[in-house]
């Protein structure tokens, strides 16, 4: 019999749950040049090859995810040193980010095939 590993939640340091991808699941991993997010949404789509992408937010403002029309007021938030990770994603993928007003924000996308 296998070693199984049960874990019910990861959190980080603010409490905030962490999505985990199991490594069996995850092929190769590659990334892009990080990009400033501003107040004008920004589209994210997916590399040839790819299943899953990750966004994660390496600055100090709030990022906001949606659609074409996505604002800070409308959109779903990834806090600073957050992450959302999108899996078994379509060729079409595609996410906007945007930063409120006056806001920027380093961000980083990691592809895995």
């Amino acid at each position: 019999m296998g070693n199984n590993l049960s874990i019910e939640k990861i959190v980080n340091n603010d409490g905030d749950p962490i999505q985990v991808t199991g490594v069996s699941s995850v092929g190769a991993c590659s990334h892009r040049t990080a990009l400033t997010i501003t107040a004008t949404p920004q589209e994210i789509t997916i590399g040839a090859n790819k299943r899953t992408i990750e966004i994660y937010n390496n600055g100090d403002a709030t990022i906001y995810y949606g659609g074409s029309g996505v604002a800070s007021t409308s959109g779903r938030p990834i806090l600073p040193t957050g992450g959302q990770i999108w899996s078994q994603v379509k060729s079409t993928f595609s996410v906007y980010l945007v930063c409120a007003t006056g806001q920027t924000s380093d961000c980083r996308v990691i592809e895995y095939s």
